[in-house]
């Protein structure tokens, strides 16, 4: 049964080729919970029979990722903030975001089940577009590839499956690291702005 929905998700990923990877990832990128995973492995173990092209799987996956990600944006910088804009809500997020916002677009995408919604607060703190597109896309770019190499590397089998788990700890792992790491020097610099007032 597992291999028959493999295989069933090869050849759907065969046939849809890189404008349905853009528009599959462009879902993924927005707050409709699609596992991307579902398309990149496959993507990725065509892309490794010679199939598909790696590198226009990887630049349609992650632009499509980006394009989900600024629906998300301006649906929330126009739409939820005209309900909302007056709400304690709005303001505890874009104080967060005017402190934060940087590390977060990019850490993020590179986060299970974070990556799509982080776009809305975003959205909601008129964060510059000339920041959040590249922290957006750099970080996009990370986990297509890692998506799709997994897939380029173990096949389409149990292994690439198990391997995304793996993958994804480490992935996340790497993340609160960083996050560690930003925060230890933030503090530090907030306490160092404290002592001098």
């Amino acid at each position: 049964m597992f291999y028959e929905i493999v295989h069933f998700l090869i050849d759907f990923c065969n046939s849809i080729g890189y404008a349905g990877i853009y528009f599959y990832m462009l879902l993924v990128g927005t707050f409709i919970p699609v596992p991307s995973e579902l398309v990149l492995l496959p993507a990725g173990y065509l892309a490794a029979t010679g199939e598909k092209n790696l590198f226009l799987l990887w630049l349609t996956g992650s632009l499509g990722s980006l394009t989900g990600a600024l629906i998300n944006y301006f649906f929330a910088k126009y739409l939820v903030n005209r309900f909302l804009k007056d709400k304690p809500i709005i303001k505890k997020v874009n104080a967060f975001w005017a402190r934060h916002g940087k590390i977060s677009a990019f850490l993020a995408p590179l986060t299970p089940g974070l990556g799509q919604y982080i776009s809305i607060p975003a959205g909601l703190s008129h964060m510059p577009l000339r920041w959040f597109i590249p922290l957006t896309y750099v970080a996009n770019l990370i986990w297509v590839g890692f998506m799709l190499m997994i897939g380029y590397i173990f096949g389409e089998g149990h292994t690439a499956h198990k391997e995304v788990a793996y993958g994804s700890l480490i992935l996340f792992g790497g993340v609160i690291i960083i996050a560690t790491v930003y925060v230890f020097f933030d503090l530090k610099k907030h306490k160092k702005v404290t002592e001098k007032q």
